[in-house]
């Protein structure tokens, strides 16, 4: 199979990422907010204990579903996760449209997304149904009325698995009742470099919350993009999880700017060197490992946010967030490369980036 097989994913890379498509309106810190609804069909296992034959019928069931209702919209995308490539699964990862769990191609595992990337189901992901909606900056309230007109239209046409007293019955226990997950995704700088993100880290499970790292569960992570989401659903109703959540998250917004400012006035030497070494990492490197690369393009953002450049800006950072990843770093290329030529290909893309976007206003 080639590597570039889908039409549908070359479709994709015409246009920017959905979650990095605008700048933030209140905060340079929020990077994006998603929320993701978790539903199954009644009368079916979970995919988890369903053979091939019950997950087809489920996939079967959901694309009708889909296309009946019209919940995507006009021009929305399809993907059979089974026939594409490696490369084009890690493309939809790294676009966060889709889990790792997604992509390991089971029978019956499919994508359904809106022209925009702004809404996404995963079919026979850990749930029969995946629902998302994501979205630039603060915009979580947005984000909720998309999820659940979404989750409004779909219920329509399918019998969802409903206990009176439980809530929506989901495969794993820790999702059963509302079948929420809400997170916001941050840049953290300051407060990693001060040492302060392993207290928060430390206290955050015990206010019903988890950190992860910028692909969500089980990724590591990368420059100093964190994400927070809530940890349970049951209990509670959604607006009570996202106001609660809003409100931590606006504590660790408030102290990351005041981390910046106190790097600023009172470790000034400190900081200007951590954003000169990432300028200098991206601008003149001939070899780049992706951490790096992630951590050069966070310490930048650091010196964007602060205006310590006059020609670099946060939608340039966007697009070089996401070219540094392997699959459309490969993509790009037109080829499959070794660990070590995305290593050089990674550098040439961002030296030819800054020094078009840079070089040329100094």
């Amino acid at each position: 199979m080639s590597e570039f097989n889908s039409p549908e994913i070359a479709r994709l890379l015409k246009q920017q990422v959905n979650f990095l498509s605008a700048e933030t309106a209140t905060s340079p810190v929020i990077i994006s907010s998603r929320i993701r609804l978790a539903r199954n069909l009644k009368g079916f296992p979970f995919p988890g204990a369903a053979d091939p034959t019950v997950r087809q019928e489920v996939a079967d069931s959901a694309a009708a579903a889909i296309r009946r209702s019209r919940a995507l919209g006009r021009g929305s995308m399809s993907f059979n996760i089974a026939e594409l490539s490696v490369l084009e699964r890690e493309i939809l990862l790294e676009r966060h449209l889709a889990s790792r769990s997604l992509l390991e191609g089971e029978a019956g595992q499919m994508l359904h997304i809106s022209a925009n990337e702004a809404l996404a189901v995963m079919v026979n992901e850990e749930d029969h149904l995946r629902m998302q909606a994501i979205l630039p900056g603060s915009q979580l309230r947005k984000a909720w009325k998309m999820v659940n007109a979404l989750d409004d239209k779909l219920s329509g046409q399918l019998d969802i698995a409903y206990d009176s007293k439980l809530g929506f019955l989901t495969s794993c226990l820790s999702n059963v009742g509302t079948g929420i997950r809400i997170s916001q995704m941050l840049h953290l700088p300051a407060l990693t470099i001060d040492g302060s993100i392993k207290q928060l880290e430390r206290g955050l499970p015990k206010l019903g919350l988890t950190m992860r790292g910028m692909f969500g569960e089980g990724s590591e992570n990368l420059g100093f993009f964190y994400q927070i989401s809530n940890q349970s659903t049951l209990g509670e109703s959604e607006m009570a999880i996202m106001e609660h959540l809003e409100q931590v998250i606006g504590q660790v917004v408030d102290h990351e700017e005041n981390a910046r400012l106190k790097l600023l006035e009172q470790n000034r030497t400190r900081l200007l060197d951590k954003v000169g070494r990432s300028f200098a990492a991206l601008r003149y490197s001939y070899i780049l490992p992706s951490k790096e690369a992630f951590a050069a393009l966070s310490g930048v953002r650091l010196g964007v946010d602060l205006k310590m450049f006059h020609a670099l800006d946060s939608k340039l950072l966007n697009d070089l967030l996401i070219a540094a990843n392997s699959g459309h770093l490969q993509y790009n290329a037109g080829r499959l490369l070794s660990e070590a030529e995305r290593d050089a290909y990674r550098a040439q893309v961002m030296r030819e980036a800054l020094k078009k976007n840079y070089d040329r206003e100094l």
